[in-house]
């Protein structure tokens, strides 16, 4: 089955205790007629590595719940460039509500409406808040570098951490209750409707601009909230007090207490990213402190704000280019599995057996996740490093 970026993926992930036929099934969906020109993927018939390429779902899946995507090829208007576009100008809003249709009328837990080769959702539908959550955590679950509190390391996990964490998944959709998750969302559309929730990033006019999939994903998730002991509710956010202390403005005019000096905010981690400017296009070259999976995703979304900090080596002019134009960009690989070839972590055998070799730089087209599809490059005496840029020569001279 070939796949077109861009696609219109509507994801449904069935209830365990879901027993339907295939006439209820198609019933649920619309009908015959509204299936015609799409193609349907049952995703447990797939390698569990395809599923992990094209969009995960376990920890957040469960043993025995069923999944199906829905692809509709027409929908969308294949944008030239996805990576540099982050807006899908298409309307969006008849297929949330089909999305919701479905989502009341079958059996699902969790419904998803996306494009295929981003990140991210346009919208979310589940029967409980706590399920939102979950599909936003999977992203914490996943990465081998962040650790059970969700702080992110230099270095990947060991096995037996990232296990420990995989464990703690479940308790950490215990901590928030359903009031707490939902007074974290900000400039998301909520609402409800019978006994489903339904969260969206469309605009007005039903256009999707992915980079506020990302702030949704943020919102929902509320990391920064995590418990010490996993499971344990989390504390209630202090509401604001008057003057900031609590004491009124009377009693604070008879004594006012002497204010402590503000802390100055810590530092962010990493060296400044180098930035070049070659044939009027902005090139980023990352350190491998300033790399993960969140600035992928930031990349491919044009989320400039999560990727460039004001200590980065960037003119105003260069700034300004990269709001306008994008990046290519170039980064350190540790680990070859940590990329995809035909929906399957790539082995040394593999790259040693499929790659090509010119001036001593061996190189490979690979699908990088959260981001898409990038050139893998193994660079004698450098390492190995994943880039956007189309010329592997120039590339290879842009690492120290």
């Amino acid at each position: 089955m070939s796949l077109q970026l861009d696609t219109l993926v509507t994801d449904l992930m069935f209830q365990a205790s879901a027993a339907i036929d295939q006439k209820t099934l198609i019933d649920g969906l619309g009908g015959p007629e509204s299936l015609e020109n799409k193609q349907l993927l049952d995703v447990d018939r797939l390698d569990p590595r395809a599923e992990m390429e094209l969009s995960p779902s376990m920890p957040f899946r469960r043993r025995g719940e069923r999944r199906l995507m829905i692809l509709d090829e027409v929908a969308i208007t294949p944008r030239p460039d996805p990576q540099a576009d982050p807006l899908i100008k298409t309307d969006l809003r008849p297929y949330k509500e089909t999305l919701i249709t479905t989502c009341a009328a079958l059996p699902i837990r969790l419904g998803r409406l996306f494009a295929l080769g981003s990140w991210g959702d346009a919208v979310l539908v589940a029967r409980s808040v706590r399920d939102l959550r979950g599909i936003a955590l999977l992203p914490y679950a996943l990465d081998p570098q962040v650790d059970v509190d969700g702080k992110r390391r230099s270095t990947p996990l060991s096995q037996k951490e990232f296990e420990a964490k995989l464990m703690a998944f479940e308790k950490r959709l215990e901590e928030l209750d359903d009031e707490q998750i939902i007074a974290g969302l900000h400039g998301i559309t909520f609402e409800r409707r019978g006994d489903l929730v339904i969260v969206d990033v469309l605009e007005e006019d039903g256009t999707w601009d992915q980079r506020k999939s990302m702030l949704l994903e943020q919102q929902l998730a509320q990391v920064e909230r995590f418990s010490m002991i996993p499971g344990a509710p989390s504390a209630p956010v202090a509401p604001a007090k008057p003057n900031g202390s609590g004491v009124t403005a009377k009693a604070a005019a008879v004594k006012a207490p002497v204010a402590e000096p503000a802390k100055a905010a810590p530092k962010p981690k990493g060296p400044p990213l180098d930035a070049r400017m070659i044939e009027g296009k902005i090139v980023l070259v990352f350190p491998a402190e300033r790399f993960d999976l969140d600035v992928a995703a930031a990349l491919g979304k044009r989320d400039w704000e999560h990727v460039i900090r004001s200590s980065d080596k960037l003119t105003g002019e260069m700034r300004d280019t990269l709001q306008r134009d994008g990046a290519t960009w170039i980064a350190p690989l540790e680990f070859l599995s940590e990329v995809f070839v035909e929906g399957k972590p790539l082995t040394k055998p593999e790259f040693e057996k499929t790659s090509t070799t010119d001036d001593g730089v061996r190189s490979l087209e690979v699908h990088f996740p959260r981001f898409g599809p990038v050139t893998l490059l193994e660079i004698a005496g450098k390492g190995r490093f994943v880039t956007s840029i189309d010329d592997i020569k120039r590339a290879a001279t842009l690492v120290p």
